[in-house]
């Protein structure tokens, strides 16, 4: 499956609209669009996404690639992420119970489209 320009654009919008207190992991992003989880860390350093780093390792920690637009690394992110109402343990850890699984971002997914306008052209079957 080739992954499109509207598939990323719902990765963004989903990492955008995750409720305060949680995070997924980049599995459960790829899952979502029918990629991997190497593509999609690659887009949150290149796609400029904002709130990327709620996005973390299956193990919710964060991954040893991220980066920030400007280069630094991600030994902010669990202070971030704590301010964001994530529970992360002192090893940098956050807690399984408030990820974002992958039938999580579907419903979120889901609702985010129901508040978005039909393309020009398509009808809305609502």
């Amino acid at each position: 499956m080739v992954t499109t320009e509207r598939d990323w654009e719902r990765v963004r919008r989903v990492v955008a609209a995750l409720p305060e207190g949680t995070w997924t992991s980049y599995g459960d992003l790829a899952e979502l669009i029918g990629t991997g989880p190497r593509q999609v860390g690659a887009y949150m350093r290149d796609g400029d996404v904002p709130r990327a780093y709620r996005v973390l390792t299956a193990g919710g920690t964060v991954s040893e690639g991220f980066r920030w637009a400007d280069g630094r690394t991600g030994r902010d992110v669990p202070d971030l992420l704590r301010a964001d109402g994530v529970t992360v343990s002192a090893k940098g850890r956050a807690d399984r119970a408030q990820r974002m699984s992958v039938y999580d971002l579907k419903l979120l997914a889901a609702e985010l489209d129901e508040d978005e306008p039909a393309p020009d052209g398509e009808e809305d079957w609502k």
